[in-house]
This record gives C-alpha cells, sequence and structure tokens, in this order.
C-alpha cells in the first residue's frame, strides 16, 4: 500500500489501494454451464465476454482496476457481479475505465475509495462509463469533491438486463399481476 494515499482515506471501512502485487495463473477454465461463479476471498475481475452469461459472486470484494467489457450491446451478453461486501475499483484502475454488468454490493457499497491528492500516483483518474446497473447498500461514489477519483463519470442503465439478466438474477415479467387489491370509496 502506498502510506502517503492513506492519510485521508483511512477513515473509509476497508480502504486499500487495491493492488496486485504478484499474480500466478492457476490455469483457463470454460465458464461453468449454469453461468455462475462464486469464490471465498476477494476477486479481481477484468475481461470481454463474447455471446455469455456470466455472474461472479465473492463473499468478500470484487475489484474492477481494467475493463470489464461485452461485445454484443444486444441482450447476447450479460455479466453479474455481486459482493457480499463492496465492489471496488483500486488506485491502479485505469484512466478510462468501462465496465458493462449488473453490480451488486450487497452490504457495503460500490465505488472508489479515498485516495490523498498525496499519492505518488493514481489519486485523479480521467473517465469511468458503467453501462449496466447499480445495486448499493451504501451510497456509491467514483469522485470527490477535492478532484481526486475519476473525473467525468458516465452511468447508463443497460435495458437488456429487465427481460434478459445475469444467470440467477431476477427478471422482469412481461406481464403486469395483481398481488393485491382494495376498494376504495
Amino acid at each position: 500500500e502506498n502510506n502517503n494515499c492513506r492519510e485521508d482515506g483511512s477513515h473509509q471501512d476497508g480502504w486499500s489501494t487495491w493492488d496486485i502485487v504478484n499474480e500466478e495463473n492457476l490455469g483457463n477454465y470454460p465458464f461453468p454451464a449454469d453461468g455462475a461463479i462464486f469464490l471465498e476471498d476477494n476477486v479481481w475481475v477484468n475481461g470481454q465476454i463474447d455471446t455469455a452469461r456470466l455472474t461472479i459472486g465473492s463473499s468478500r470484494d470484487i475489484i474492477v482496476d481494467n475493463d470489464l467489457i461485452y461485445s454484443n450491446y444486444d441482450g447476447q451478453d450479460a455479466i453479474g457481479l455481486i459482493a457480499r461486501r463492496n465492489v471496488n475499483i483500486g488506485l491502479d484502475s485505469e484512466d478510462d475505465l468501462r465496465i458493462d454488468g449488473a453490480l451488486v454490493a450487497q452490504d457495503g457499497r460500490v465505488g472508489r475509495y479515498y485516495y490523498s491528492n498525496k499519492c505518488i500516483a493514481g489519486y485523479s483518474r480521467a473517465t469511468i462509463t458503467l453501462y449496466g446497473m447499480i445495486a448499493t447498500y451504501d451510497r456509491y461514489n467514483f469522485s470527490y469533491d477535492d478532484g481526486t477519483g475519476y473525473q467525468e463519470r458516465f452511468i447508463s442503465y443497460d435495458p437488456n438486463l429487465s427481460f434478459n439478466p445475469p444467470p440467477f438474477f431476477p427478471s422482469v415479467s412481461d406481464q403486469y399481476v395483481t398481488v393485491s387489491w382494495d376498494e376504495i370509496k
């Protein structure tokens, strides 16, 4: 961790720079038939899908520092990220980051922690584009009043998620159903 960054951000629960220091490829695996992957640890996710539907769940945090994108924007592709705590964007995230998918933070928030302008680098980023949806327990946040974080934020809802969501996400019915009614005189 870059300790200069921590000075002003340490008050945020779970604060970290969310960097990968070392990594080891343990193999490449096909997507499971049901499209669901669950891991009991922090998970870093990036890449591109093509005619795939995938939901990735974590019992901790999910971190996206590099683009996570669809190849097709007609409903053929769908990504769901479900974190028990947070969906994080780290200090060393891309300057122009794009995330396509449904982002869910069950007990935390979707966003980027505060990295002080005293950081060596990375405290300020240009653009984040989200195409999908956000469901978060706490307020989502990608920028701060002092110019740190992402300077431009473009967040758009993917209408394909309503009727063709990622695996194990609820879909919207194309017909209305009466749950209950009262007659008012």
